[in-house]
């Protein structure tokens, strides 16, 4: 089943991590910071390692101690776990819709939302995307924090060559499970400015070790996830209907809990990561060049594909970025839904990633007032993603079906 996690992890990456964080477990945190920080052109000190991505941004803000009536700016188009990160810290945010045709707003539009209460304004590069426009906008408003969410975009680089996550002051990263790096569960905060760096420097938490059974529970999760990314579509679904109820019992599977996507619980943002899953991680972040060039390639191909498919629009991407998935809009409803049933009968998951302006619908969507965003709500009832990554190539017989897909014949 071609799908859209675990796209980087190997089942030889489960054993030589149990190894390194046995063996050593303080050096897995140490390496796997100074990988990662490697990777994107950095030095390890701008770099701290959470135990999720909304971590990191909550750690930011609240160490940011903005006043309770700043105001802050968020994309038309993200997860609910960034806008509620500023409902927990009871901060009020505005929406800026994606522009025509785009996964990310423009650098314009934020710049004409920003007003004298301004003081941090979220920047996507959503599905690896790079959002043009940053250094421009930190020139322009040099009062206003310009927070990159790289959570999509591992390895990205945009038109003039420049790492996303390296050129706003600030940017997060996340490892989850369907990321391009995941360690289950974990996240990154990356300070590119010296100034913001001293002002945080006394007001970073102080990281909790997560539970040796909130770990397991995570890695094997992951091990699920990835045993996923290998089984047929008939099998998959039958070992997961035979494993779901003593999954359940024995709280074997880690998930964001409905509480937190409703916003009436705060998830424990004092996590750190833990050795175990930050080994997972290193193996991954020593292979950043390979795992960045088999995306790029799949890219092209899927490029190839679907050329000239009618009512299908692709993303228009750059020779340097780096796609988390292949993300497709279908605005014709009942043609994506003949596609989607399609995809699933050659064993090709559909990815509905941003199935809402707050993902997932029917989330929370904190501060959101339905029609703010009009391109946002649009690109979330057509989107459609393809899976990339170290399990996505597509045979022969899939390709086939996938390019008669597109061009609206039987696969």
């Amino acid at each position: 089943m071609k799908g859209h996690v675990t796209g980087a992890l190997r089942w030889w990456d489960f054993l030589t991590a149990t190894l390194q964080a046995t063996l050593d477990s303080e050096a897995s945190l140490l390496k796997f910071r100074t990988a990662f920080a490697t990777s994107l052109g950095l030095d390890a000190a701008r770099v701290t390692l959470f135990g999720s991505g909304r971590s990191a941004l909550h750690a930011l803000v609240a160490g940011l101690a903005l006043p309770p009536d700043a105001e802050v700016l968020l994309p038309g188009y993200t997860c609910v776990v960034v806008p509620n990160v500023f409902l927990h810290l009871g901060l009020p945010v505005r929406y800026v819709d994606i522009a025509p045709g785009n996964w990310n707003p423009d650098a314009e539009a934020i710049a004409q939302a920003i007003t004298p209460r301004t003081a941090l304004v979220v920047l996507p590069h959503n599905f690896g995307l790079c959002m043009a426009g940053v250094e421009a906008l930190r020139e322009r408003f040099p009062a206003v924090v310009f927070v990159e969410d790289a959570a999509h975009a591992w390895g990205s680089r945009d038109a003039h060559g420049r790492m996303a996550g390296t050129r706003a002051q600030a940017a997060f990263f996340s490892f989850e499970y369907s990321k391009p790096l995941t360690t289950g569960i974990g996240g990154a905060l990356v300070l590119n400015d010296l100034a913001l760096r001293a002002r945080l420097a006394r007001r970073l938490p102080v990281l909790r070790v997560p539970r040796r059974g909130q770990v397991l529970r995570q890695v094997l999760t992951l091990a699920w996830h990835r045993l996923s990314q290998n089984l047929p579509g008939g099998a998959l679904r039958a070992l997961a209907s035979l494993l779901r109820w003593p999954a359940r019992v024995m709280g074997a599977v880690a998930r964001t809990p409905d509480t937190e996507l409703s916003g009436d619980s705060a998830p424990d943002y004092s996590l750190g990561l833990s050795p175990w899953p930050a080994a997972l991680g290193l193996q991954q972040a020593r292979r950043a060049e390979a795992v960045w060039a088999l995306r790029r390639r799949q890219v092209e191909v899927y490029d190839t594909l679907l050329a000239g498919a009618p009512g299908w629009m692709l993303p228009r991407h750059g020779k340097g970025e780096v796609l988390l998935r292949y993300p497709v809009r279908i605005d014709d409803a009942a043609q994506r839904a003949a596609v989607m049933r399609g995809l699933l009968a050659l064993d090709i998951v559909p990815g509905v990633w941003f199935d809402d302006v707050v993902h997932p619908a029917g989330s929370l969507r904190y501060g959101y007032e339905a029609g703010a965003c009009p391109q946002g709500e649009a690109a979330a009832r057509a989107v459609l993603n393809l899976p990339l990554g170290l399990h996505a190539d597509l045979s022969p017989r899939q390709q086939q079906g996938l390019r008669a897909l597109a061009q609206g014949r039987s696969a």
